[in-house]
């Protein structure tokens, strides 16, 4: 009899216990109608980010080792411990990551191998991405970037399925990499996915596209819907029976890329969709008294073709900046980005994390035009002839590249614009094809390393030939070369200690400006809108939205008057067709 009685009082504990964690086997979360931001068509973690909407996507349906969190606190994601071992006598430096069971969208399980891959895949000589230059802490990574050593080389192995083994050049504060590989740019990436047939379209089309975050891409068509789930089988593993809701609240995220933003303010007003994120000038400064902001790590800029003659010295390149008065363009961006007054953002951290690096350095670029000074430089810079400033499609990008051609019409020299579709566009960027072009600059890391680090010429992560007369680096897509912002960013990588890099940062910025291989010209803001019926919502350091913890107010009534709702559109297509 008390066997029996002890029995039921554990399972009555046990229910409670999960009654209070808020646990219902049957509970499958909120079905949010929203608007995230721009509409994306590749996936592909490795590229460099050049669109300040990229990453809100990124950062649902993919899951790094780490997570940097708006206050600068570094927490787990698909790591679950770390533990160093350091022998300074051997100058053996290691650091261990054990991963959290977990699994792929399409249920097969990930594994340190995966991390292992994406790694070596970044170093490797043949790809591009700056986001390399994050690895090169590990033991021969720039070597091996270089083509200097075998990617075998490297410092990277996985010692099981859940534990990964790093091997640092030098003992190091482990939260500087802690940091780094909170990056959207190191995510897994499997090898079976990205090689073979798939190869040039898996980022890019949705039955091809491997993700392993709390959220998966559903259904996707293009300019009019995606559809973001629930991932079924995130942290799924045969040791653990849970909730479907214990590591991610929302069962389905519902975005309408029809209607413009104003539009899309309406609905929410209207209690139709829940969150609205990237307003533009209009809609900000329509609802700024309620709207939220958050710094981004993404800046307007303009890259220089530094291979150009006429862009070939940094005079040149300084009187282009100097004749732009940042204050106009901001205003043409629209409330609540704001004038650049550096290249790094306000939103990246300084010696520690809780210090903004923009805050520390302080205004190195005036946000007033000075055109007097502009057109001595430009007399000095030898700027003649016709230049082309190429830009995305687009109102805004059209309106700041005209802004732009009409400062620089005082210096004497004649600029066209050229507004390019997203395709042409990214050839041309990618390729280095362009006199000068209107981009937004993302940064992949919260460290002004990861800003500054890719106009240096072995840290752009441009590919390498790996033939003998190789020079072993391949300069940024500007084509800037310059050894002393060379020797400042090894500088960088050289130190050990968070304070030490910031201070060596602050100097590389310095001559980034001095040199000016890219005009920054505004840094943006995601300023967004949410209803008071959506609760759980948190920020990440890039400036996105984490809604794994998101909960709709009496979401159950709110999805089943959905699903009718859809049952019956279904329905009646299906009678039409």
């Amino acid at each position: 009899m008390k066997r029996i009685t002890a029995l039921l009082l554990l399972t009555a504990m046990f229910v409670a216990v999960l009654a209070g964690c808020g646990y219902d086997p049957e509970d499958t979360g909120s079905i949010i109608p929203l608007y995230l931001g721009a509409e994306q068509r590749n996936f592909d973690p490795t590229l460099t980010l050049y669109d300040k909407d990229t990453v809100k996507y990124l950062e649902l349906i993919n899951e790094g080792l780490t997570v940097v969190g708006e206050d600068g606190t570094i927490s787990k994601g698909l790591a679950k411990n770390w533990y160093t071992k350091f022998d300074e006598k051997r100058g053996e430096y290691y650091l261990y990551i054990e991963l959290y069971p977990s699994k792929w969208n399409d249920g097969r399980s990930l594994i340190a191998d995966h991390i292992v891959y994406a790694w070596k895949r970044l170093l490797s000589p043949e790809t591009k991405s700056p986001a390399a230059a994050l690895l090169y802490d590990i033991k021969n990574a720039k070597a091996v970037k270089a083509g200097d050593m075998s990617i075998d080389s490297v410092g990277i192995a996985s010692v099981d399925n859940l534990l990964i083994e790093i091997q640092f050049e030098k003992k190091i504060d482990v939260n500087l990499f802690l940091e780094a590989i909170a990056s959207p740019s190191l995510v897994p990436i499997r090898d079976d996915v990205v090689v073979g047939a798939n190869a040039a379209t898996w980022a890019t089309t949705l039955e091809e596209l491997a993700t392993n975050g709390q959220f998966t891409i559903k259904d996707m068509t293009q300019k009019t819907s995606c559809v973001i789930e629930k991932a079924t089988a995130y942290r799924e593993n045969d040791e653990e029976d849970v909730s479907p809701i214990k590591y991610v609240k929302p069962l389905r995220l519902l975005i309408d890329f029809t209607k413009p933003i104003s539009k899309q303010i309406d609905m929410l007003k209207a209690g139709e969709i829940y969150y609205v994120g990237g307003l533009d000038k209009a809609a900000y400064t329509a609802n700024a008294s309620s709207a939220k902001t958050q710094a981004m790590l993404s800046v307007m800029t303009v890259f220089f073709n530094c291979t150009k003659p006429a862009l070939a010295k940094e005079e040149a390149r300084q009187a282009l900046s100097t004749a732009l008065d940042r204050n106009q363009i901001a205003d043409i961006v629209g409330a609540p980005n704001k004038p650049a007054t550096g290249f790094v953002t306000p939103g990246i951290f300084d010696s520690t994390m809780k210090t903004s690096f923009r805050s520390v350095g302080g205004d190195i670029i005036s946000t007033n035009a000075d055109v007097a000074k502009a057109k001595s430089l430009a007399s000095s810079g030898g700027l003649k002839g016709t230049l082309t400033l190429a830009c995305k499609i687009g109102e805004v990008n059209k309106a700041v590249a005209d802004y732009c051609v009409s400062a620089w019409k005082e210096l004497g020299v004649t600029v066209t614009v050229n507004a390019m579709t997203d395709k042409d566009y990214t050839a041309a960027l990618y390729s280095g094809n362009f006199d000068m072009i209107l981009l937004d600059y993302q940064g992949l890391s919260t460290s002004a390393y990861s800003f500054l680090a890719p106009f240096a010429t072995r840290y752009s992560g441009e590919p390498v030939s790996v033939e003998d007369n190789s020079k072993g680096y391949t300069p940024s897509v500007t084509g800037f070369e310059n050894a002393e912002y060379d020797a400042a960013i090894d500088a960088v990588l050289a130190a050990t200690t968070r304070a030490d890099r910031a201070s060596l940062l602050h100097t590389a910025e310095g001559l980034f400006v001095k040199y000016m291989p890219a005009a920054p010209l505004v840094f943006y803001y995601d300023s967004y809108l949410v209803s008071s019926e959506l609760t759980g919502l948190k920020n990440s350091a890039f400036g996105t939205r984490i809604f794994k913890d998101a909960v709709l107010k009496n979401y159950k009534d709110k999805n089943a008057a959905y699903l009718a709702k859809k049952d019956a559109k279904d329905k009646e297509n299906t009678k039409s067709a």
